[in-house]
């Protein structure tokens, strides 16, 4: 399994911290933001960790070699920056047909058991309820669980759920429950509630 981790934002609403540094690195509860979110999948036994950069991304890069030597790692410059699902195109090189992937965004702090995700039979997507969904992705749930739309930046129907931060994409078992119609509709997919 591998993670993929799209860390190439500017960090607009952390200024003036993100001004010398990614808001990746910016320290919460005495450590680097990435350092949590890398620290938690390693836990789990992630090993393999694929990096989209931009913004500082140097400084990025440094951390990550002098603070985890032990996994293997790749980087890949997002230039221009155009979003998650950009980022997560310009990884497929790296991720092979049957490969299962996890997409962790590298400015998402999520306290969950990540063994437990990952083991589940189905893939996952992480949302969080929020107040006001105008400002955030909104995946819509059907009765058992399962997204059946998700919008980027609209108003929707109760219940509003905002994509938080952790993906695990791929499945052990052939289903047609697990096909994605495109980068923003996720049809199908089993949503473990984080």
């Amino acid at each position: 399994m591998k993670v993929l981790i799209p860390v190439a934002g500017i960090g607009s609403k952390l200024r003036p911290h993100t001004h010398t540094q990614p808001k990746a690195l910016v320290p919460v509860a005495g450590k680097p933001i990435l350092s949590h979110i890398v620290d938690n999948l390693i836990e789990a036994g992630m090993r393999e960790f694929i990096f989209i950069v931009g913004y500082l991304g140097d400084k990025v890069e440094e951390y990550i070699h002098s603070n985890y030597p032990g996994i293997i790692k790749h980087f890949i410059i997002q230039e221009p920056r155009e979003g998650t699902g950009h980022a997560v195109w310009l990884a497929r090189h790296l991720v092979n047909p049957g490969d299962e992937l996890v997409i962790a965004l590298g400015d998402t702090i999520f306290d969950v058991n990540l063994r437990e995700v990952l083991s589940s039979e189905t893939s996952a997507l992480a949302v969080k309820r929020v107040d006001d969904p105008r400002t955030f992705g909104v995946a819509e749930l059907d009765e058992d669980g399962f997204i059946r739309h998700v919008r980027r930046n609209r108003l929707s129907r109760n219940p509003t759920w905002h994509w938080s931060g952790c993906t695990r994409s791929g499945s052990r078992r052939n289903s047609s429950r697990h096909s994605t119609r495109s980068s923003t509709a996720t049809s199908g997919r089993r949503v473990n509630i984080i």
